[in-house]
């Protein structure tokens, strides 16, 4: 049985842990900085294509830099731990957190490439915000959900870095690719009927790895 006391004591813990260690966001939001500053400067009113691939670079390496570490403790924590909550409840309170944290750097993203860039010149075209930013906290979730997933399952291999690029992949990408799609349409002002399949699916992308995870970790996480 999962309990939802539980669930948010991992997240305030993590939560509270990860505000403590900022290094991971001041890597991700030095890096937004750069990028975002080198495309104003050597970039005159990109195009839509161009202004979404260098956002979701962005994204992408945000969601890796903040799950990469999520299950980084050493064996006296885990043991702890397992004493207090089962292991898909520290899979739920490790993804929320994750996520949380994905969402508010992908956001901060966002209004940097929004200040010094602007929108795309699409002509013809109405951009409406609020659709944007649901489309990329939509997809920004999704990436967060994946990578947590796979980096718990890699934290019980040595060598854990390099196996967590190869699990990810064959669920990053649809992930990704939904994400985009999402996030295009809503740049070129598509109505939000037209947005409403791809939201589900982003959505639906954020439950795969619980389902997957419901599966499996909690056998790998006692082994």
């Amino acid at each position: 049985m999962i309990r939802l006391k539980a669930i948010k004591t991992i997240f305030l813990w993590d939560w509270e842990l990860e505000f403590r260690r900022s290094s991971g966001w001041f890597v991700s939001i030095l890096f937004s900085a750069i990028v975002t500053f080198m495309t104003s400067t050597l970039i005159r009113q990109p195009s839509a294509n161009t202004w979404l691939a260098l956002l979701w670079m962005i994204l992408v390496f945000t969601s890796l830099q903040l799950a990469s570490r999520t299950f980084s403790a050493n064996e006296g924590q885990w043991l702890y731990i397992n004493q207090l909550v089962n292991p898909m409840e520290l899979l739920l309170g490790k993804s929320l957190s994750t996520s949380f944290s994905t969402v508010l750097v992908s956001i901060f993203s966002f209004s940097l490439f929004y200040l010094w860039i602007g929108f795309p010149n699409i002509p013809g075209q109405e951009i409406l915000l609020a659709p944007l930013i649901i489309s990329l906290s939509l997809g920004s979730l999704a990436l967060s959900f994946t990578l947590t997933f796979t980096s718990a399952i890699a934290s019980k291999i040595d060598g854990s870095a390099s196996l967590m690029s190869v699990l990810s992949i064959p669920l990053l990408l649809p992930a990704l690719l939904v994400s985009l799609r999402s996030s295009k349409l809503a740049l070129l002002g598509e109505p939000l009927h037209v947005l409403y399949p791809n939201w589900i699916g982003e959505i639906a992308l954020c439950g795969l790895p619980l389902a997957l995870g419901a599966v499996l970790f909690p056998y790998l996480w006692r082994s």
